[in-house]
């Protein structure tokens, strides 16, 4: 069961990188915006410098995620600067871009709580402090 979540997970970190990267392209490639997909960067119209060094930042998220480098905290960067741009920029709100919200907290939210799962370069799992925490109470009671 362990090894069907750790290869679910690097499947999360994939599709994510995905959407990031997607994000990404239409962000900095200005004749990408025309087509007919829901973007964040594509409805930030007037903001054009903001909406450039978000793509720039997503484009470098969507690295790491791939490598596997911190992806906890990456995916929460991720997950907060997709959906909180989306909900400042749509008040009204936008159908497809609900979707792709949905599918991007499905997406995050097992890997901000668990990690990034198989061919992590470097992750961190003292943030919950389960092994250290046995350690403890193994040493304190030989």
């Amino acid at each position: 069961m362990n090894n069907l979540t750790e290869w679910l997970r690097l499947n999360f970190r994939v599709c994510l990188s995905a959407t990031l990267m997607i994000e990404a392209a239409i962000g900095l490639i200005p004749q990408l915006r025309d087509c007919n997909v829901p973007t964040v960067v594509g409805s930030m119209e007037g903001l054009e410098y903001h909406s450039a060094a978000l793509a720039a930042l997503f484009f470098v998220l969507s690295f790491w995620l791939i490598l596997g480098i911190r992806t906890s905290m990456v995916a929460a960067m991720s997950m907060a600067l997709l959906v909180l741009p989306a909900i400042m920029t749509n008040p009204d709100g936008d159908p497809a871009l609900a979707v792709k919200i949905t599918l991007v907290s499905v997406f995050s939210v097992p890997l901000i709580l668990y990690g990034g799962g198989r061919y992590t370069l470097y992750e961190v799992h003292e943030a919950l402090n389960i092994n250290r925490g046995q350690q403890d109470s193994e040493t304190q009671s030989a």
